[in-house]
Formats: C-alpha cells, sequence, structure tokens
C-alpha cells in the first residue's frame, strides 16, 4: 500500500513539475479618438485582407459596395457589436487561406460597429 501511494505521489509530482507557464506579454492597442471612418480606415482592410474572396463572394467588400452589402446583409449588430456576423467572422481567425486581420484591424472594426457602423 505504500509502494503504491508513494507511486502515486511520485507521479504527481512529476506531472505537476514538467508542466510548464508560458507568459504571452498582452498587446497595448492604440485607437485614434476621433470616429473610426469607414472608407479611409475600414474599407482599406477590406481592400487589403480580403477582396481575394470577396469580390464575388458574400458578402461582397469592392470599394463602394462594401458598406450597402455589410448593413443590408445583417452582418453589423450596433446593438451586440460583439455578436455581429462580421465582427464574430474576423475575430475568429477567417478568412481561410488569407492573412488574419491583425489586432489593431480587429479593434478597429469593433470600434466602428459600436459607434454606430457609420458610411463615412
Amino acid at each position: 500500500m505504500k509502494k503504491c501511494l508513494l507511486f502515486i505521489m511520485g507521479f504527481i509530482l512529476l506531472t505537476i513539475s514538467a508542466c510548464e507557464y508560458k507568459f504571452i506579454d498582452p498587446i497595448e492597442i492604440e485607437l485614434p479618438d476621433e470616429p473610426v471612418s469607414f472608407s479611409e480606415q475600414i474599407e482599406p482592410v477590406f481592400q487589403d485582407k480580403c477582396i481575394s474572396c470577396h469580390s464575388s463572394t458574400s458578402p461582397i467588400l469592392t470599394t463602394g459596395s462594401a458598406y450597402d452589402n455589410l448593413i443590408n446583409g445583417n452582418y453589423v449588430d450596433t446593438v451586440m457589436p460583439e455578436q455581429s456576423a462580421l465582427y464574430e467572422k474576423v475575430n475568429d481567425g477567417h478568412p481561410g487561406g488569407n492573412e488574419a486581420l491583425n489586432p489593431t484591424e480587429l479593434a478597429l472594426i469593433l470600434k466602428w460597429i459600436q459607434e454606430g457602423a457609420k458610411n463615412n
């Protein structure tokens, strides 16, 4: 019985000592104090990272069409911005195969939605 207990205690100690925790520094994002501009800050992200698929796949995110397609397609929820289909998709690592949006781009999209998703 003692050997079994010693074995279990040794196994637990070995398991605990083998664990390693890697601390990840938080990313600090600086957003502008002024309102986010759809045409100057959001649409360029779509052109840079989304247009290869979303020039022909819904929602169409081409320049001049992106805003109407997002708003009329119910991709934006200004009441619960974090639950907007647009924000959930890009925050989950979408798009498939293309370069994911960086934390600043994600924060800009969320801020734009929180500000009422204006066509500015």
